[in-house]
């Protein structure tokens, strides 16, 4: 992820914040599909092979992640003429692709992994690279959500990677998967919500 220089933070203005936020939701949208569909999958096959644990850890990844999506709508700009819904769209940019990727993944092991090692680490930094450049002022009901998000995230981060290491299974890594979910963070052009120095 590209290092932002909080000192020459360009001013965001409405426009800027409504796509931001508008991705932001689409994203959380996703996380909250795929790891809502690996809790509920039964059975075996490419969905049905995680261990209890992990079921747990991912229908309650499945609800945090709904509810930031459902947060971040609320913060949409209400005004006349634009339509807060089709804000929520897939960044310009190679992310959708990523995420599909992530949607195919060959097995349910394979996706938390990737999801646990690439998707929310990225999701973390963009949310803090945001954090650190956002206005107190013109921003404060979005810094509420990005400082409930960040820590949200972070614990997730930290009890998927114990729940993977501790697997009866092993841990299955992808790592093209993850490196082309990185880059797909890296490349969209929203993210990181403010341009590099």
């Amino acid at each position: 992820m590209p290092e932002v220089d909080v000192a020459t933070k360009q001013w965001r203005g409405i426009d800027e914040l409504a796509r931001l936020i508008g991705a932001y939701c689409w994203v959380e949208n996703r996380i909250f599909e795929l790891s809502g569909i690996w809790a509920t999958a039964r059975g075996v096959g490419p969905w049905g092979g995680l261990e209890p644990a992990q079921r747990v850890w991912s229908a309650g990844v499945s609800r945090r992640h709904g509810l930031l999506a459902a947060s971040w709508a609320e913060r949409l700009p209400v005004r006349a003429g634009v339509d807060r819904g089709g804000l929520v769209t897939a960044p310009a940019g190679p992310l959708a692709g990523g995420l599909d990727a992530l949607a195919a993944a060959s097995e349910a092991r394979v996706g938390l992994a990737a999801m646990v090692e690439a998707v929310l680490p990225r999701l973390q930094a963009v949310y803090g690279v945001h954090r650190r450049t956002a206005s107190p002022v013109s921003e404060a009901s979005v810094l509420e959500v990005l400082t409930g998000a960040s820590r949200d995230v972070a614990t997730e981060i930290s009890r998927g990677r114990a729940l993977l290491e501790g697997s009866d299974e092993g841990l299955t890594r992808d790592a093209a998967l993850a490196h082309r979910i990185e880059r797909a963070f890296d490349e969209t052009d929203v993210f990181p919500a403010v341009p590099a120095s």
